[in-house]
């Protein structure tokens, strides 16, 4: 939470430039002022002139205290200035000058200066890295903004993508920590405010494609996969988002995967990163593992009593084979005896004699022999499966067990659970996924993941089944309990119907929770409401240009995926930051702060006075602009109280 000074808005807004500075000169003695030093001033070429009408009328309301020479430039990147004082506030600007960047230092600065330059960028909503140069009013000419954001002066975008170029795996991970680390304060604040107005969070998991050109050989690990509803090449984004009421929704996790990669294969680890985010999570649900468990002893006893039976049955088999080849050995003696007697006497063989009966006895033998061993191979092929079976089972339990055990470790140190609503679409919702959810606590919300499901689910229905319109053109039955292939667990199920112009289209939508489903329309519109996470993907797409590559260096691409959704949350913050720092503001202005893609696509680009001095710091509107008479105050110490993490309470 910030905590300005004590500036307040004015409704008010004056055309005339003079009578707007007053204004902001009046309340600008309040303040305690950090020194711009006049060594700095010179290095990066400000021009210094005689203190401006604004400065003498200033020193004419404090009196006799000395104003000192006035800095009084023009800049063309309002809101640019009001992000580089909010992001020293808060300390990002220190956080990014000190993370590891194996590159040598030059003339134009520390290499993290060209880290800083490049997130300026993405707040900028530049399109491509050649605009921080080549642009009409590039950012990097522009030396009011290096000021704001503590640099002595912005290079070119050449030296910002060789930066990038250089950065490593311990650079991202610096700064994706230093990001985490910034925006603690905010996601605290927002899960504690929406626990106590609701009882629960509800967080949102998407996958997001980022295309690149299907001809292009120099994008690392870019592949072919699902994105925007057809096969294209690129890489693809799991993006998760927290619903809050303050802040509409927040940013929490990026992480990135190959073109190629499903939703269901990007689940876990996301899941796993929104807990690290949130620095909450629900109470593991062991109860149903134990359950599970004793399924599993139940069926493993059943497969070994089967087992032991097969193995005597077994030893039986092998036991006739060995009184079979014992008796044909004995017969095949008797039968050479007997044809020596019928040489030695030349009597002919008959069909009854005692040779004719001795070898159809060695006959009948060896087949008895044959079919023991055919029954013994068909037996001992079974018991192979089944022992594989078996040693599955067991190599489950080991697992349930290790399982079972990590989880109530986890309960055991969740002094504080919540109840956590998750929000997925179909291609998450495998029956792997949704057992592993529903044993790690959350209210799982999602679609089906195949049309099968609905099919099936239509052939259950009754002859006039009692649909509930729950949309402008849908319509849902409830249709009860639904066991999905490898969930062990009953979900609850709906059927909806949509009515199409030409045809009727079903889905079936899945919840599952500690108490029963809400109402049709409610668990429709719940459901349903999880586009709040693609519009802020649609937003960090056509806003912050998290869908062109800016770079194509590995770590650089990632770069910009991160400071991408940071700077959704950032804008927003600040947006509500800058409200207690304005003097006065027009009707455009504050409507401007209640909109992501106006601040960064139009304020960033407004004109504006920027009058410094010992005594404060202002940023004047352009009075021919769509925000004139706007002016905001950004001087003095600004004090940044963190918010407290929720309270755990150990037991006694």
């Amino acid at each position: 939470m910030i905590i300005p000074s004590g500036t307040k808005m004015r409704s008010s807004s004056n055309p005339v430039l003079e009578a707007a500075l007053e204004e902001v000169l009046t309340a600008m003695p309040r303040w305690v002022l950090p020194v711009v030093p006049r060594e700095d001033v010179c290095r990066i070429n400000w021009e210094l002139r005689e203190p401006s009408s604004a400065a003498r009328r200033m020193a004419e309301l404090i009196g006799d205290q000395v104003v000192g020479e006035a800095i009084d430039a023009v800049t063309d990147h309002a809101w640019l200035i009001v992000l580089g004082y909010f992001a020293q506030a808060l300390g990002l600007v220190a956080g990014l000058a000190s993370v590891p960047l194996e590159q040598r230092k030059t003339a134009a600065g520390e290499p993290q200066s060209k880290l800083i330059e490049f997130l300026v960028g993405v707040l900028g909503g530049v399109e491509y890295l050649q605009e921080l140069n080549q642009s009409d009013s590039a950012i990097v000419r522009d030396e009011t903004v290096a000021e704001a954001w503590a640099q002595k002066v912005f290079v070119h975008y050449s030296n910002v993508s060789r930066a990038l170029k250089a950065a490593d795996e311990n650079t991202l991970t610096a700064v994706i920590d230093l990001l985490q680390t910034l925006s603690r304060p905010f996601i605290e604040a927002a899960v504690m405010e929406t626990l106590r107005q609701y009882g629960r969070l509800v967080v949102d998991v998407d996958l997001t494609g980022r295309e690149v050109s299907p001809n292009s050989s120099d994008y690392p690990e870019a592949g072919f996969g699902w994105m925007d509803g057809e096969v294209r090449k690129g890489y693809q984004a799991a993006v998760t988002s927290l619903v809050c009421e303050r802040w509409q929704r927040l940013m929490l996790t990026l992480q990135r995967y190959p073109g190629c990669t499903g939703s269901a294969e990007c689940l876990q680890a996301a899941v796993q990163a929104i807990e690290a985010s949130l620095g909450v999570r629900p109470r593991r649900r062991v109860e149903l593992l134990q359950e599970g468990r004793h399924q599993l002893l139940a069926r493993i006893h059943e497969m070994e009593t089967k087992l032991a039976a097969w193995r005597h049955k077994e030893t039986t088999f092998w036991r006739r084979i060995q009184e079979s080849q014992a008796e044909i050995l004995t017969l095949q003696d008797t039968i050479v005896e007997l044809e020596a007697v019928y040489r030695a006497q030349e009597r002919p063989e008959r069909p009854h004699s005692y040779l004719a009966k001795a070898q159809r006895k060695q006959i009948a033998a060896q087949k008895r022999e044959q079919r023991a061993w055919r029954e013994l191979k068909k037996l001992q092929s079974r018991r192979d499966r089944h022992q594989v079976k078996l040693k599955r089972l067991q190599d489950n339990l080991i697992s349930l067990d290790e399982r079972w055990d990590e989880l109530e470790i986890d309960n055991q140190t969740n002094l504080n659970p919540v109840s956590i609503v998750l929000r997925i679409d179909a291609g998450f919702s495998t029956g792997l996924n949704l057992a592993w959810l529903i044993e790690m606590g959350y209210i799982v919300l999602t679609k089906a993941c195949h049309a099968s499901i609905a099919q099936s689910l239509r052939q259950r229905l009754t002859a006039q089944p009692p649909w509930t319109r729950v949309g402008r053109n849908a319509e849902a039955v409830y249709m009860g309990d639904y066991n999905q292939n490898d969930c062990p667990y009953p979900l609850q199920a709906m059927l909806v119907r949509y009515h199409l112009p030409d045809k009727l289209l079903h889905t079936a939508l899945l919840y599952y929770g500690a108490t029963p489903p809400p109402a049709l329309a409610d668990w429709f519109a719940a459901y349903n409401s999880r586009q709040i996470i693609e519009a802020g993907i649609k937003e960090s797409k056509g806003v912050f240009t998290l869908k062109r590559h800016l770079v194509r260096s590995p770590i650089g691409m990632q770069l910009q995926e991160q400071f991408a959704l940071f700077a959704a949350n950032f804008v927003r913050w600040a947006a509500a930051w800058v409200k207690d720092m304005l003097q006065q503001a027009n009707h455009h202005f504050t409507t401007a702060l209640q909109q992501v893609k106006t601040l960064v696509r139009t304020v960033s680009r407004a004109r504006a006075r920027w009058v410094r001095n010992a005594l404060g710091h202002a940023l004047i509107f352009d009075e021919r602009g769509p925000f004139a008479g706007t002016v905001i105050c950004l001087s003095g110490q600004m004090a940044i109280q963190l918010t407290l993490p929720l309270f755990n309470f150990a037991p006694l």
